[in-house]
């Protein structure tokens, strides 16, 4: 069972997985010369990004990852490197030993994750099935994601965080193969669970359903919700690792869809790892940062960030409360 309580971190093999991110970002850091930015005192992400000529997108997630390692603050929204670690990042630091740069034949990491920050743009090879032109997604088969298991337990995490008494149909958009609604519907069984999610998930998504024991709660509904409507009967939309793949206007765009389809007095709950509001954290929401920057055109955000685009939405009675461990479910209400 995930817990927000202290104690043994069932997150330890997940943030393993970002390892790699983490000293890939180093690398780049040092060889794209966002520490030589800040040689001569803080600057803005702005200031950086014209320094070093990459665009400010990949630059904000350098630095969150420099900040997360401990190598920079951020202060009145301006980094600078601390004092202790100018000696071991700056060039002619007295402890300055540059990082081994790979192959970019031979690490996938490297390679992809340069190739975005140079060009600022999702990398053809990286991107997931949803993101490819609708020939290619048609030829798409989903899986079952390995993480099935931990979306189940997230699923049950939520129905703890809250309180779904009041409702009856939940659809969870881009929902993949179900996990979250059959742990949540499992702990709540009143509830019917609606993935709704590409037709290219939706094989996968049954069988998943059916040998997870999710039968007679959760259902497939084939659809692209930035377009089409939502599933009949919803009065309450929930959202996993979505919100943080579209830049602000498809995320407006598809929040106001929601708010448009919800009745009154029902909620919409967006699912993330957020950013620390000075983004020197947490761990795993600044390197899948890294994951969204080869991939699609979104962004890792803070709290206030999510609940902003809650309230441009329509949203009300806009709260952020702990998930587990890592996560946060940030919660708006649409009002007469």
């Amino acid at each position: 069972m995930l817990t927000t309580q202290p104690g043994p971190d069932p997150y330890f093999a997940y943030k393993m997985h970002h390892v790699e991110r983490a000293r890939t970002a180093w690398i780049l850091s040092d060889e794209l010369g966002i520490y030589e930015a800040l040689r001569h005192g803080p600057a803005t992400v702005a200031q950086v990004s014209q320094s070093t000529g990459l665009q400010s997108r990949p630059v904000a997630a350098l630095l969150a990852a420099s900040a997360c390692m401990g190598v920079v603050g951020l202060e009145s929204e301006r980094y600078f490197i601390y004092d202790m670690m100018r000696d071991f990042v700056l060039a002619d630091g007295r402890a300055y030993n540059p990082p081994r740069r790979p192959d970019p034949a031979n690490d996938w990491w490297y390679r992809v994750m340069r190739q975005a920050i140079v060009t600022g743009e999702p990398v053809e090879e990286a991107l997931p099935p949803w993101m490819q032109p609708p020939e290619a997604r048609a030829r798409a088969t989903a899986h079952v994601p390995a993480r099935q298991g931990w979306r189940i337990l997230w699923g049950e995490a939520l129905a703890q965080a809250f309180d779904f008494s009041a409702f009856h149909v939940v659809a969870d958009l881009g929902g993949a193969t179900g996990g979250v609604l059959i742990g949540l519907t499992g702990k709540c069984p009143w509830l019917r669970g609606v993935v709704v999610d590409l037709p290219h998930s939706q094989t996968a998504a049954e069988a998943a359903i059916d040998r997870d024991g999710g039968t007679g709660r959760v259902s497939f509904h084939a659809a692209d919700f930035f377009t089409e409507p939502l599933p009949e009967g919803t009065d309450a939309v929930f959202m996993s690792h979505v919100v943080h793949d579209w830049d602000d206007a498809r995320c407006l765009l598809l929040l106001r869809r929601c708010y448009a389809a919800l009745p009154v007095d029902c909620p919409v709950i967006v699912q993330e790892f957020l950013l620390d509001e000075d983004h020197s954290g947490s761990y795993l929401a600044v390197f899948q940062w890294f994951g969204l920057l080869f991939g699609t055109p979104g962004d890792q955000r803070t709290g206030r960030q999510v609940a902003a685009l809650l309230e441009q939405a329509g949203f009300r009675d806009i709260g952020c409360r702990p998930l587990d461990h890592e996560q946060s479910i940030v919660v708006g209400w649409k009002r007469a």
